[in-house]
């Protein structure tokens, strides 16, 4: 449109509008007057040196009466077609040089005049300031979505703090109900052992009853301690990797009862490491199913099928127990939010299929290398 103007207002053949990158290259060059046969045999557009690249940063308009008299010229191509008149200008804001734009071969042989430049100058003030306005929106809609990239960090740091906040309440509970209740009973225990040995007649055998029950609180609450250790983070995860720290899951699992919990691996070996946050995501989706189909399916069996598709790393927890109504549920409740959110963690996602009476089905899909 700038350039039809142009042409139309100067009564000029050729016009042409060049933009510059930040390093000074032209990156954009239109032109008109030129047919298409002609200008796909000129070659690469210019470079934007001599001439022009002292018309991009010109104060004032450069016009010529013979364009290929002037010492900054550099020539022209064998199919460029010949130009003898020439008017250009700056396309410039008070921010910025864009690059210029340019007529050549005012119509009847004449020359391009004042009103020429006058005319030319104010369509290259309208274009810098079209360009200032793309840019502008452009600008305005990185930020926007910088905003955005930044409000759903946020909002995923959150959530990740949350789950944080959520495990160390479980933990302050297992504890407090389990190994503070433990190691109470421990302490009443030596208290009558102290009581026992404090009588003028000592009861041996009371004192060695009670010290074995007192042994046996004990070894109670380490295999608690153990267990609580292993739940926050179980080393095997670190040193052998994901599927054998599936493996003593199932078995930990298995071994407190029901449901029976099979465990099926497909494409990876016990030597198949992958990245230490995929591995923790899967790890921690299966940790939390299983113990949502512990503690709420009433099932009598689960299974944990583990598989590698090309890049993408399957895992599925089944189990037959009751299910649930998904739509009823909250989402922080049974842990599904917390799963939902390690999985996008990792560019992943978790698909939950669950209703009353038919069991819940965890699909967890993620991209591996």
């Amino acid at each position: 449109m700038i350039l039809t103007s142009a042409r139309s207002l100067a009564g000029a053949e050729y016009a042409a509008l060049a933009l510059y990158d930040e390093n000074g290259e032209i990156e954009t060059f239109v032109h008109q007057g030129v047919d298409e046969g002609a200008a796909s045999q000129m070659g690469a557009p210019p470079r934007g040196r001599g001439l022009l690249g002292e018309l991009a940063m010109a104060e004032r308009p450069i016009r010529l009466d013979d364009l290929r008299a002037d010492p900054r010229f550099g020539g022209f191509s064998s199919h460029h077609p010949e130009m003898r008149t020439f008017l250009g200008v700056s396309v410039a804001s008070r921010r910025r040089r864009y690059g210029n734009l340019y007529l050549a071969d005012k119509e009847a042989g004449r020359f391009f005049d004042e009103e020429d430049e006058r005319l030319l100058g104010t369509l290259a003030a309208f274009a810098a300031a079209a360009i200032e306005n793309v840019r502008l929106l452009e600008a305005e809609r990185d930020l926007a979505a910088a905003r955005e990239r930044d409000r759903v960090r946020t909002e995923v740091l959150s959530q990740v703090i949350e789950a944080q906040e959520a495990e160390r309440a479980r933990v302050s509970r297992d504890l407090h109900d389990e190994i503070g209740q433990s190691l109470t009973s421990v302490l009443l225990g030596l208290r009558l052992v102290e009581e026992s040995l404090a009588r003028t007649a000592p009861d041996i055998e009371d004192c060695r009853r009670r010290t074995a029950e007192v042994r046996e609180l004990v070894a109670g609450a380490l295999h608690q301690a153990r267990t609580l250790a292993f739940d926050l983070r179980p080393t095997v995860l670190d040193d052998l990797g994901l599927m054998a720290a599936l493996r003593r899951l199932v078995a930990e699992v298995g071994a407190r009862g029901a449901p029976t919990v099979d465990l099926a691996v497909h494409g990876l070996d016990d030597d198949t490491r992958l990245a230490p946050e995929v591995e923790t995501v899967v790890y921690r989706v299966v940790q939390e199913a299983l113990t949502n189909v512990v503690r709420h399916a009433a099932a009598s069996s689960a299974s944990v099928v583990v598989a590698r598709d090309g890049g993408s790393l399957r895992t599925v927890v089944e189990d037959d127990g009751h299910g649930f109504d998904l739509g009823a549920t909250r989402r922080p409740s049974l842990g599904l939010g917390g799963m939902t959110e390690r999985a996008e963690l990792v560019g992943g996602s978790l698909t939950i299929d669950t209703g009353d009476a038919r069991g819940t089905t965890v699909r967890l899909e993620v991209p591996i290398d």
